[in-house]
């Protein structure tokens, strides 16, 4: 796989890659960090954040979370271009964060971070400033994002039960702080349209190399797209996307929103769907029991708020999981997994493992080299391994279900 497509239009343009393989995806990145190299800073000691779809505790080969991949060919990227002060940040869903789940230890991030000797920050937690939104949400938005010399945004492709699609403007959410996220909620497609008129990203590097259908974001299936996008405009970036899985962008609210305000035109609506080819047709979200529509009423917020601790974890959780209120549900026990072990006699010829491998391990090399900066025990080796040649070592946890989940489907792609 190689570079496909470039599309110019006047508000911007936007680079499709296709890519599969951790050596395919670092070749995409880099030739997407030289196109867009007038969108970095001039300073090597510029504060450059990342900003990465890390709202759940999925591993990211399920389509939910931003691909460790992505993330490190980004990072060597721009410490091979002599930037000194390059950070990852993201902040979780309201769930997540009301349990104290740290997502960044559960998706290995934090073990990226450390292997590249880079700031990771937790913007739930950060110091923010006030952004008036719409329907009254008055949210604490992290003052690191605002202050950040450089903004690169590294979204995911994923259906959305409410907003149809989650890309580049629905990533925005996460620059809010912690429970705040709830009041973008108070006028969602409207505050995501805001969000991203308040604060623009300078690049986005979308991870379309696996995405998410059906019911997504946090409980669809995984499906194969082999893209990496690179754009500097996030609404050419969420149209490009909307035309490659065949949706329509006046279908997708926060879009929607943007082209009634004339934030987005309808010229470039038309300019990017001539331009750009169906990849795949996207299974969407199921329509939203009427259960799931009232627990979102403005009238039951109190109410809501009043339960959340009842849902924390247990039958109670399960349950509105089965009717369709919740998508998400989470263990509270951290898993145990140290790494994975090899049974080497029993490998087949595949190459699978070394291809899914965010730090560069060869075949032979995985269940072998298991320590920093070798490995950082993201167990994308053993989540692709078809023939069972690898254990993992220690308790599964909170990954049980997730197994239970997805193995196979990711066995699949």
């Amino acid at each position: 796989m190689a570079f496909l497509r470039e599309h110019t239009f006047s508000e911007g343009r936007i680079q499709v890659h296709a890519a599969w393989t951790r050596d395919e995806i670092f070749a995409a990145v880099e030739e997407g960090l030289d196109a867009f190299a007038h969108r970095l800073p001039l300073e090597p000691d510029a504060r450059i954040l990342l900003k990465p779809n890390l709202n759940n505790d999925l591993v990211a080969l399920v389509g939910n979370s931003t691909d460790l991949r992505v993330l490190a060919a980004l990072i060597e990227g721009l410490q091979n271009r002599g930037y000194t002060e390059v950070v990852l940040a993201d902040g979780a869903n309201v769930g997540v964060d009301r349990r104290g789940i740290d997502g960044f230890a559960r998706l290995r991030v934090d073990r990226l971070a450390e292997r590249y000797g880079i700031a990771l920050l937790n913007l739930n937690e950060t110091e923010g400033l006030p952004l008036p939104l719409e329907a009254g949400a008055l949210p604490q938005v992290s003052k690191d994002v605002l202050e950040a010399d450089c903004l690169i945004s590294v979204p995911t492709v994923k259906t959305h039960a409410e907003m149809v699609l989650s890309c580049a403007m629905k990533n925005q959410v996460g620059i809010v702080r912690g429970q705040d996220k709830r009041q973008v909620h108070y006028a969602l497609a409207a505050n995501i349209h805001a969000l991203n008129e308040a604060v623009v990203p300078d690049l986005v590097f979308v991870d379309g190399v696996i995405g998410m259908e059906g019911n997504g974001p946090g409980d669809g299936d995984p499906f194969r797209l082999g893209r990496v996008l690179v754009s500097d405009s996030v609404a050419i970036t969420d149209l490009t996307v909307c035309r490659m899985l065949g949706l329509d962008p006046a279908g997708v609210p926060p879009l929607a929103c943007a082209m009634e305000a004339g934030s987005v035109s309808h010229e470039l609506v038309s300019a990017v769907a001539d331009a750009v080819a169906k990849v795949h047709d996207v299974r969407l979200p199921p329509k939203r029991s009427r259960l799931a529509r009232l627990a979102e009423a403005p009238s039951l917020r109190r109410l809501k708020k009043a339960v959340q601790p009842l849902l924390l974890e247990g039958p109670l959780l399960k349950s509105a999981y089965r009717f369709g209120v919740v998508q998400d549900v989470y263990s509270l026990g951290d898993d145990g997994v140290t790494g994975v072990s090899r049974a080497q006699e029993d490998c087949g010829t595949c190459s699978a493992c070394a291809d899914v491998c965010p730090t560069g391990l060869k075949v032979e090399e995985i269940g072998v080299k298991t320590e920093l900066p070798d490995c950082i025990s993201c167990l994308y080796c053993w989540w692709v391994c078809p023939d069972d040649t690898l254990s993992l070592e220690g308790e599964p946890g909170h990954l049980t279900r997730q197994i239970k989940r997805y193995r196979e489907a990711v066995r699949g792609l």
